[in-house]
């Protein structure tokens, strides 16, 4: 399937009827996106990521902050520093 799109003045771009109904995508679903040097790919995201909630248990608080950090930090190549 090919085609052409425009890109509106806010970056948006309108997926062909059949295209959508290729994908079967429906309003207020997402899609993701990945770009490989040469364009990009889309593909619809059957459930959203929020549906994963209470999936792994955890005893007792987190700290998402924490978390956050020593996960920013692992992905920079740093060690975290143990409190």
């Amino acid at each position: 399937m090919a085609g052409y799109i425009k890109i509106s003045s806010k970056g948006q771009i309108t997926l062909p009827a059949a295209i959508r109904k290729h994908l079967k995508t429906e309003p207020g679903m997402y899609l993701s996106i990945v770009e490989d040097g040469e364009g990009v790919y889309l593909t619809p995201i059957k459930e959203p990521v929020s549906s994963l909630r209470g999936v792994v248990a955890v005893d007792g608080e987190q700290d998402f902050k924490k978390i956050r950090h020593q996960t920013m930090e692992e992905l920079a190549g740093e060690k975290p520093k143990s409190d």
